[in-house]
């Protein structure tokens, strides 16, 4: 088996394990908000498409018993400037799948312009480590009618893409939520429009001189 394949196997694995926790702050025309407070129809500053309304929300809650016991289910905790700065501006929990807008400039084997969507597991050799206290949590989890980036914490980050292998391990309730929110996609989802930005892997960085 390649890497690749490893890879890939790994991000249908652990989709599941996307979103952002409790207190995570988003930009609405409004000022800033929690996540938990958010709900469909909202506005939310999106980085390349403006004021964009949220068409679904979908959580996932583990108890602390589930994330001892699967460490891969705990959040990767983002201290403040661990990609660059104000990014982001305070320290930052989400899924480890759930991806990041890097900029090029961060990338070794990228161009300066060229900004990469990798998850956030994935940040090695920054300043980023696993949430070290265990106790339940709830991710929240973003629908747009589109793909958008959009910042939390001022950290740009990846809406949820809902795809034939994402959708596989998703909560039941979440998946016949996502179904009657596009119910002309097909069940595989096969017609949600595609991101713009480059998905990465494993990926090695350049220091912050910033």
């Amino acid at each position: 088996m390649t890497m690749a394949k490893k890879i890939v196997e790994r991000d249908v694995v652990k989709a599941g394990t996307t979103g952002l926790c409790t207190g995570a702050n988003l930009r609405t025309p409004c000022g800033e908000r929690h996540v938990e407070f958010l709900r469909p129809g909202d506005l939310v500053v999106t980085r390349d498409n403006g004021l964009q309304p949220v068409k679904l929300i979908w959580t996932e809650t583990f108890l602390a018993t589930e994330i001892a016991a699967d460490p891969s289910l705990a959040p990767v905790l983002l201290a403040t400037r661990a990609i660059g700065p104000m990014m982001p501006k305070k320290p930052l929990k989400v899924g480890g799948a759930h991806r990041l807008l890097i900029p090029g400039w961060r990338i070794d084997d990228e161009e300066d312009t060229e900004n990469c969507l990798v998850a956030a597991r994935d940040v090695d050799g920054l300043e980023v480590g696993s949430e070290t206290g265990i106790e339940d949590l709830v991710y929240y989890n973003i629908v747009f009618e589109t793909p958008q980036i959009f910042c939390v914490n001022g950290m740009p980050v990846e809406s949820f893409t809902p795809t034939e292998d994402s959708v596989k391990i998703i909560p039941k309730d979440a998946l016949e939520a996502l179904q009657k929110a596009f119910p002309d996609l097909g069940p595989k989802f096969a017609k949600y429009p595609k991101t713009s930005y480059k998905r990465r892997a494993s990926v090695s960085y350049t220091p912050d001189y910033a």
